[in-house]
């Protein structure tokens, strides 16, 4: 769509003397014949997820457009400090194609350094395409809290027309637990090791960590740390562990959110996730 703005002169003579005035300014809307628009179908993102895309093209002319060209950038963005883009998205496919409604095809797309490239066969007058394809968030992609990934088509058609869509960050925690014994072996009537390392690779802390264990022998003298200090804070009931103890408000457990660093020579993105230990000892 464009606007067309006019204005027209107008010159006369009386006598000896010539004039010339000028109209108002007139204007109209022009609908250009081809309109874009896209969206995206998740509300938000983490690494590795599949997004959904969906471009939607409507052919307001009279007449058949063909060979429509449309680029997808995939998101290609410059990080701060960085001289060079990058691309936090990888074309999954498939691209379907759909005109009014109705499935027509499956597109082969062209892979390029500009993104990734669909060609539409045709779009008769009056009619709608729907172009649907898939794009997985890759390791370049930001992950900080608060960070977006806006992903913008361009169309080759009767005039250059440009749409995106911006979908956020989730905001999460990702948390993983690892157990070790040690010493192994051990003897009766030797101390046992229990450490549990706790980690979040999420923007965003995970709290209020409860930690259950039902050990396979009896302990005691049981002891917990937490990060290397001791707390008391713990019921070791029938050789189970729970920490905090039930219904307790004097410990709480938080794990903290992952931090995110990206290569000044690849631009990839690595994740520092916030880590928690916890270490139980206790007499066989």
């Amino acid at each position: 769509m464009a606007t067309i703005i006019n204005q027209a002169s107008l010159s006369y003579t009386y006598g000896t003397t010539t004039e010339t005035v000028l109209s108002n300014l007139a204007e109209t809307v022009l609908n250009a014949p081809l309109s874009l628009e896209k969206r995206v179908l998740e509300d938000a993102y983490r690494l590795d997820d599949e997004l959904t895309f969906i471009l939607s093209l409507t052919n307001e002319g009279e007449a058949t457009l063909s060979d429509i060209e449309i680029t997808d950038n995939l998101g290609a963005f410059t990080p701060a400090g960085a001289t060079a883009p990058v691309v936090p998205l990888t074309y999954a496919g498939p691209a379907e194609l759909f005109l009014d409604g109705v499935f027509s095809e499956t597109l082969t797309p062209q892979l390029t350094d500009a993104g990734v490239v669909f060609t539409i066969p045709g779009i008769p007058a009056g009619s709608n395409a729907l172009l649907l394809y898939k794009a997985r968030v890759n390791e370049y992609a930001p992950l900080d809290a608060g960070s977006e990934i806006t992903n913008t088509v361009s169309a080759d058609a009767c005039e250059p027309l440009t749409a995106s869509a911006t979908v956020p960050v989730e905001s999460y925690a990702d948390v993983t637990i690892e157990k070790e014994l040690s010493p192994n072996p051990i003897a009766d009537g030797g101390v046992l090791t229990a450490t549990f390392t706790i980690e979040n690779f999420g923007n965003i802390e995970a709290t209020d960590l409860v930690l259950t264990d039902a050990f396979p022998v009896s302990l005691e003298n049981v002891a917990v740390t937490v990060n290397g200090a001791s707390v008391t804070d713990f019921t070791f009931v029938n050789d189970t562990l729970t920490l905090p103890a039930p219904g307790s408000m004097q410990t709480t457990l938080t794990v903290p959110a992952a931090t995110f660093s990206r290569s000044t020579q690849t631009g990839a993105v690595t994740v520092d996730p916030g880590v928690l230990t916890v270490v139980v000892t206790g007499t066989i």
